[in-house]
């Protein structure tokens, strides 16, 4: 018996070894300073005389683990209040940097990625990247790179100097902008870096199957962050805003405003936030879109309020989405991590909108994950949304589950209230093999007949009634001849049916192909095929042909046409866009979008044209201005907005003017004008 249990453990170890994924095998022992150092883009040797140093980087496309064609070379260090990070960047050819806009993750320009994983756990981290001109863009990392979460900000600085020799960068990031276990001195660490005229991306910890792998990373030693102690700030905000609208009759009204965030760092690795009637007016301009589907679309969440802790409640079926949430009069959250568990909840109080009969509603959330095997986790979800009148409550049990470097298999539960379990339930189960190079994953998802009308009052479902299968395959072949960069071939095939009857509702199956030749242009044609079951079926397709050219770099044009059949009417579409820079500090950019259906009897068929300019005098001071116009709405769209950020990425002022103008059917013109000033002051109470 002791033989046969002997035998089954080293099995089972066996296999949850190789259900593990490989961590990286270098390290970098990180260098202690006395008193703060000047980031100002320059490294200076002598500063750093005996510092570790990160060297040997090797790629990860076009050529996995070949070695990088350009040196770099980084150091880390830290004191009593920040962690620093200098690097030298060796090249041959031409520094490319074009973008100046905080929190646009591209790898159109050259650019530097510094990745943490203070807590060590091999799946959850930050990431800071920054192009020679120092813009700075920070996100949060999850579920191994499988989840990021651009819209998180954190205070920190970066400079870079661009020489004949490549360029140089020096950041430092403050203790108090991340989470961490106290008392643990190993930190996961990585470098990346993007080398935009040769296409390469090349790591530090060895060869990467995907960006921002934790679980392949190295490791920084010999880090003492400081002691635990709390910090409390408060961000005020105080706002003016006068509006003119003929469309909702309130003429010439002005109109102040305040408000607060309060984010109390408890500990390291805890966090409380709180709000007082906070100013949501601030998300910038949505830009029109032209729809073929019949189903809501999806906006990022951009609130500070929520930013801390957000992204924990990503899953695909998307239980809580904050954007739901509009008016508040108050609200409360708690984030962190303790050991292996990680943890959020959150608590609002909405205002009653003006002319809404739904009471004012408390929303509550509660999520907790918890860290199993090497980077895989389980997560469980509470949602709840109630007035004095009705409550919605959804529970969701998830789980991630990395199978070595490149298999994963993922999958959740979802229950919700009032109702029948079975038809106010959904669930899913993902197979996937994935890597930068390819993509492949098998799914299958049910969704209960009655399950969008529960959940939808807080989280983002796009429809119900489905039992649905669905598989993706994408390869991308790095030729690098003469005459190709890489060719690049994708299938997308999805079919569901309703739950409740069995009735087929849809099939979908999408085939493309797309060639990036040397002299930088791009080539690419798509077959699109569809039947949908709604008020009666319906037969789509649709072909798409593009031309574009420089489309890896951030200036680029992109021309595309297409045609076919759309819910029983033919479409031509004709698509126009690209961006440039015309001087180093101002850049436009253009999008044109033209659609025309045969028949037309509601007068569907539309131009949207979208021109924006940004002139930026600094990174943090900067002045865009938004134009739009549709003729299928008859609508005349123009936003402008000067910002200066005098404490990045939370202190700043805003002055935005707004002006709408729409052709009403009797041919009267109807306007509305909007200006707002708005001022966000963070005051740190407990430093």
């Amino acid at each position: 018996m002791e033989e046969k249990i002997s035998i089954f453990l080293g099995i089972f170890g066996l296999i949850a070894t190789g259900f593990m994924p490989a961590t990286g095998q270098k390290t970098l022992k990180a260098f202690y300073f006395s008193t703060p150092i000047l980031i100002d883009g320059i490294h200076e040797p002598a500063l750093w005389a005996g510092a570790d140093s990160a060297v040997d980087f090797f790629q990860m496309e076009p050529s996995p683990g070949a070695p990088a064609s350009d040196p770099t070379v980084c150091y880390v260090g830290y004191d009593s209040e920040n962690l620093y990070v200098s690097v030298n960047l060796y090249q041959d050819q031409g520094v490319l940097a074009k973008v100046l806009n905080r929190d646009v993750l591209t790898k159109g320009d050259d650019c530097f990625a510094l990745v943490v994983d203070p807590f060590n756990d091999n799946r959850s981290g930050y990431g800071f990247w920054t192009n020679p001109l120092g813009t700075q863009t920070d996100f949060r990392i999850n579920d191994d790179g499988q989840n990021i979460d651009v819209n998180w900000d954190a205070e920190w600085k970066a400079a870079a100097t661009v020489h004949e020799r490549g360029w140089t960068l020096e950041m430092a990031i403050p203790f108090r902008s991340l989470h961490f276990k106290p008392g643990v001195e190993t930190w996961g660490v990585n470098f990346g870096r993007v080398l935009r005229t040769k296409f390469e991306s090349v790591y530090w910890s060895g060869t990467m199957t995907d960006d921002f792998r934790i679980s392949q990373a190295g490791k920084l030693t010999g880090i003492i962050p400081p002691t635990s102690r709390g910090k409390l700030t408060l961000f005020p905000y105080a706002s003016l805003s006068y509006e003119n609208n003929q469309f909702t009759g309130v003429e010439q009204k002005v109109r102040p405003d305040a408000g607060a965030d309060v984010k109390w760092q408890i500990s390291p690795n805890l966090t409380a936030d709180g709000t007082i009637n906070p100013d949501f007016a601030t998300v910038e301009a949505d830009q029109e879109q032209i729809n073929l589907t019949r189903y809501e679309l999806n906006y990022p969440e951009k609130r500070l309020f929520f930013q801390e802790g957000n992204e924990m409640y990503s899953t695909r079926i998307r239980t809580f989405y904050s954007r739901r949430i509009q008016d508040i009069l108050y609200g409360v959250k708690l984030n962190g991590k303790a050991g292996k568990y990680n943890f959020n909840g959150l608590n609002v109080r909405t205002l009653q909108s003006t002319g809404d009969s739904e009471p004012p509603a408390f929303f509550s959330t509660a999520r907790v994950k918890r860290d199993f095997l090497g980077s895989s986790s389980v997560g469980l979800t509470a949602v709840d949304r109630r007035n004095d009148s009705s409550f919605v409550t959804s529970f969701s049990g998830d789980y991630t589950l990395n199978l070595g470097e490149t298999w994963k298999l993922t999958g959740q539960l979802v229950a919700s209230l009032p109702g029948d379990l079975l038809t106010h339930s959904a669930w899913f189960l993902r197979f996937a093999k994935e890597t930068n190079f390819y993509h492949l994953h098998v799914r299958y998802t049910q969704l209960g007949e009655n399950f969008q009308e529960n959940v939808n009052q807080t989280g983002y479902v796009v429809d119900d009634d489905r039992r649905e299968v669905d598989s993706d395959l994408s390869y991308r072949w790095w030729l690098r001849n003469s005459l190709f960069q890489f060719i690049e071939v994708e299938t997308r095939n999805n079919v569901f049916w309703a739950r409740s009857t069995g009735v087929l509702r849809s099939w979908f199956i999408t085939e493309a192909v797309q060639f990036y030749l040397q002299n930088r242009f791009s080539l690419g044609y798509s077959y699109s095929n569809e039947y949908k079951l709604f008020d009666k079926q319906y037969y789509n397709y649709r072909h798409n042909f593009e031309l574009g050219y420089n489309t890896a770099e951030w200036s680029h044009a992109l021309v595309q046409y297409s045609f076919g059949h759309n819910f029983d009417r033919n479409f031509q579409r004709f698509t126009l866009g690209g961006r440039i820079k015309i001087t180093e500090k101002m850049a436009v950019e253009y999008s044109g979008d033209l659609i025309s259906f045969t028949p037309d009897e509601e007068d569907l068929s539309t131009f949207i044209n979208v021109l924006t300019l940004n002139y930026n005098f600094t990174r943090d001071l900067w002045i865009k201005v938004f134009a739009q116009n549709s003729t299928g709405s008859n609508k005349v769209y123009i936003y402008g907005m000067t910002g200066w950020r005098f404490n990045p990425p939370f202190g700043a002022i805003y002055l935005i003017y707004s002006h709408d103008q729409e052709a009403e059917l009797a041919g009267d013109l109807a306007r509305a004008d909007a200006l707002f000033l708005k001022i966000t002051l963070p005051i740190s109470l407990i430093r």
